[in-house]
Order: structure tokens, then C-alpha cells, then sequence
């Protein structure tokens, strides 16, 4: 892979164009990543790709190898595995809770203690996710709770 970078002035935003031999899973990563330092990221609905602003992301869930993002209104697919989403969007407040969900810490409503040292997490949309002892305490320092 080759970078250019060439600085023009008069140019009212950045453009940035991928010239390529073939479009594959490797460009989708990378226009993703792109994506989040934007506060947005690139997800599938229906076969179409589109952006997604990270503010309306609930939480992203791993099912059978595929990455579903869950928004108030509607469920996406990524082309991202959940442990690259995870390290790309833990700047701007997303975290595992378990083995296969990450979820936006500024869309959770509430957190209660649970059975077994877990814990019971209600978002701003009523949804109730369980976060598993092995992050708990994590979830708990990033939140400020002892």
C-alpha cells in the first residue's frame, strides 16, 4: 500500500480518495477506521453501505462471526470484527461488558448489581444488557463506582 498526502490550499474540506485494484474486506476496514476518528463509522443496512454517528450507537454485538450495531431505531452489520471496534472506538467512551457485546457508556441509563458479582445495565432505550464478572469492575472504575 502506497500513502500520498498532498496539501492544496483553497480546499474547504480534507478528501480522501482510495485508488485500488479490487474493493474488499481490507478497504472496508480501513474507510471504517477512517470513519471513527470523524465520530462516525461505516456499517450495512439492507446491502447499502452508510455512515452511522457514533453518538446514536447503543451498543455493537457479536453473533455468529458478524458484527450487528444496535441504534435506537434500527440494527446494523459491520465488516469489523468486535475487537477492532472495541480498541477503535475506547477513546470516545465504548466498552466491552462481555465476551461478545461493547456498548456506549453515554447511552446507559442505569447499572445495578446483579447475580454473581455481575452487573444489570439499562440504556437510555429501556434495553437491559448484563455485563459478566470478568468486566464488571472495569465498567465500574470507568464509571467512578467503587
Amino acid at each position: 500500500m502506497k500513502i500520498n498526502i498532498e496539501v492544496q490550499e483553497g480546499i474547504e474540506d480534507t478528501v480522501v480518495t482510495i485508488r485500488c485494484k479490487e474493493h474488499n474486506a481490507q478497504i472496508d476496514r480501513l474507510v471504517a477506521a477512517m470513519l471513527v476518528i470523524d465520530r462516525r463509522m461505516t456499517v450495512f443496512c439492507e446491502g447499502h453501505m452508510a455512515e452511522l454517528d457514533l453518538e446514536k450507537v447503543l451498543y455493537i454485538e457479536s453473533v455468529d462471526r458478524k458484527c450487528f450495531v444496535y441504534t435506537g431505531e434500527k440494527v446494523y452489520e459491520s465488516c469489523n470484527k468486535l475487537y477492532e471496534l472495541e480498541q477503535q472506538l475506547e477513546q470516545y467512551l465504548f466498552a466491552r461488558i462481555n465476551k461478545a457485546c461493547v456498548v456506549n457508556l453515554k447511552n446507559v441509563e442505569s447499572i445495578k448489581t446483579y447475580i454473581d458479582r455481575r452487573l444489570l445495565m439499562t440504556l437510555i432505550n429501556g434495553e437491559r444488557l448484563v455485563v459478566s464478572r470478568q468486566y464488571a469492575e472495569g465498567i465500574k472504575a470507568l464509571l467512578g463506582f467503587r
